[in-house]
C-alpha cells in the first residue's frame, strides 16, 4: 500500500490523527515564517493538506484570504468546526474566514495564477515520484509569478515518509519554473511524536515552465 491510496477518512474517523500528525495549535515554524512575511494584506494563499485547520487559521490570522483543502473530508469537517470557533472576523485588510474544499493536489480546483502563497506541512512527504511531478506542475499552475511555496517534510527515508531532498527540488520543481531557497533542518513537532525534517522556500519564477505538461 502506498500513502496515497490509503482511506484518510477512516484515519481521521477513528481518530488516529491523534497518535502522528494532529496539531493543537498552529506550526511554530509556520508562525515564525509569517512574522516574516509581514502582514497578509488580503492576499490568496492556499494550505494543501490542511488537515484539521490550525495552519489555515494562522494564515487566516495573519490576514491572508486563504483557502484549505484536503482529500479528506472527514479531515474538513474538523477543520470547519475549528474554524468556526476560532477564526478570525472579517476585516478590512481584505482577510476573511477561512474557506475548505476537498481536493487532490495533483488536480487542484483552482484557475492559473491564483495565489501569492501556498503552504504544505507534510502533503509532499507522502506522495511517490509520479505524484510529486504532478504535484510540483500544479503548484507551478496555481501560483502567480513571484509566488512562494513553503515546503516542509520528512527528510528520512522510512514508510510512510519520502524525503524532502535537493535532488528532488532539482528534479521535478526547478524544471517547473521554481527557484529553491536552502534546505533547511529542523525537527516537525506534531502533539505526539517529533519527525527530523527539512524546510524551503520556493519561488515561482516569471520564466515559463519548461516541463512537459
Amino acid at each position: 500500500m502506498t500513502t496515497t491510496t490509503l482511506d484518510w477518512n477512516r484515519t481521521y474517523r477513528a481518530g488516529d490523527h491523534h497518535k502522528y500528525w494532529e496539531l493543537s495549535q498552529p506550526s511554530a515554524e509556520l508562525v515564525g515564517f509569517l512574522a516574516a512575511l509581514g502582514p497578509g494584506a488580503g492576499r490568496p494563499a492556499l494550505d494543501i493538506g490542511c488537515g484539521t485547520g490550525w495552519d489555515t487559521l494562522a494564515l487566516a490570522g495573519a490576514g491572508y484570504r486563504v483557502t484549505g483543502v484536503d482529500i479528506s473530508e472527514e479531515a474538513l469537517h474538523l477543520a470547519r468546526a475549528r474554524a468556526a470557533e476560532n477564526a478570525p472576523e472579517e476585516s478590512g485588510d481584505g482577510s476573511s474566514r477561512p474557506a475548505f474544499e476537498q481536493a487532490d493536489v495533483r488536480r487542484l480546483p483552482f484557475e492559473d495564477a491564483s495565489f501569492d502563497l501556498l503552504i504544505d506541512r507534510g502533503c509532499l512527504h507522502h506522495l511517490g515520484e509520479e505524484d510529486r511531478e504532478r504535484y510540483a506542475r500544479e503548484t507551478a499552475r496555481v501560483l502567480r509569478p513571484r509566488g512562494i511555496l513553503y515546503l516542509r517534510g520528512s527528510r528520512v527515508n522510512t514508510f510512510p515518509f519520502k524525503p524532502l531532498t535537493a535532488e528532488l527540488l532539482r528534479r521535478h520543481f526547478a524544471p517547473n519554473g521554481f527557484e529553491a531557497g536552502p534546505l533547511l533542518p529542523f525537527q516537525l513537532q506534531t502533539d505526539a511524536m517529533s519527525l527530523p525534517a527539512h524546510a524551503c522556500v520556493l519561488t515561482r519564477t516569471d520564466a515559463e515552465r519548461s516541463a512537459t505538461p
